[in-house]
C-alpha cells in the first residue's frame, strides 16, 4: 500500500466507527462524556479559507503557491444519524500557482465537539480535478485520474454559536486506481459561518 493510500484507510476506518454508534443526539460522543459528535448537523454553513499549495505529510513539495478554498456544508438529512449524522459539503480547491490544477468535490463531513467551542472536523468523498494531461505533465502533478478521492481533517475553535475558524488540510488521490497516484495536498486555516 502506498504511502498515499494511508489517510485514505485512517479516516474510513474512523467512518466505520462512527457507523456503529447509537443515533440520538444526546448519545452520539466519540468517547462517553468527551467529544459531541454532530452538535451542528442540522445547521447550514459556509466555510472560506487560504492554504500552502503542494503542502502536507503526503505530498512531494514540487510546488509553491496558495489555494483559495470554498466550502458550502448541508443540514444532515435525517437517514444519515446511524453514521453520526455527517453534513453533506460541496466545495472548491482553486490554486494560484503558475499551471496550478483546481479541484470542486462532494463530501460527507463529521465534526466532533471536545468543549463547549473546540472540536475536530474531518470529510470523506470524491472530486474531479482541472488537469488535462493526468499522466506525463511536467507542469503539475501526474494525478492519474479525474475522478478522485478526497479526504480532509481539521481543527475547529467555535468563536461564537455562528462563527468558526479551523486549521486545515486536504489530501486528493486515486488511491492506486490509477497509474500515476501521486497525491495532492494543502494546508491552511478558514473561517466559517454556521447559518
Amino acid at each position: 500500500m502506498s504511502r498515499a493510500n494511508w489517510p485514505f484507510v485512517a479516516l474510513a476506518a474512523l467512518c466505520g466507527m462512527l457507523a456503529s454508534w447509537p443515533a440520538s443526539a444526546k448519545d452520539r460522543y466519540l468517547f462517553p462524556g468527551f467529544g459531541l459528535v454532530g452538535k451542528y448537523s442540522n445547521k447550514f454553513e459556509l466555510r472560506l479559507g487560504v492554504a500552502a499549495y503542494d503542502m502536507g505529510i503526503f505530498t512531494t513539495h514540487n510546488f509553491n503557491g496558495a489555494v483559495i478554498n470554498g466550502e458550502l456544508l448541508f443540514p444532515s438529512p435525517d437517514f444519515l444519524s446511524v453514521i453520526g449524522s455527517p453534513r453533506p459539503a460541496i466545495g472548491v480547491d482553486i490554486a494560484t500557482a503558475p499551471n496550478a490544477i483546481h479541484f470542486a468535490y462532494f463530501d460527507l463531513n463529521w465534526d466532533a465537539h471536545f468543549t463547549d467551542r473546540l472540536y475536530a472536523t474531518w470529510s470523506l468523498g470524491g472530486a474531479v480535478t482541472s488537469a488535462n494531461d493526468l499522466e506525463h505533465s511536467t507542469r503539475y502533478k501526474n494525478l492519474g485520474c479525474r475522478a478522485l478521492f478526497h479526504l480532509s481533517a481539521g481543527l475547529g475553535y467555535d468563536l461564537s454559536e455562528h462563527a468558526s475558524i479551523e486549521l486545515y488540510a486536504d489530501h486528493f488521490s486515486n488511491a492506486d486506481l490509477c497509474t500515476p497516484n501521486n497525491g495532492a495536498e494543502s494546508a491552511g486555516i478558514r473561517l466559517g459561518y454556521r447559518f
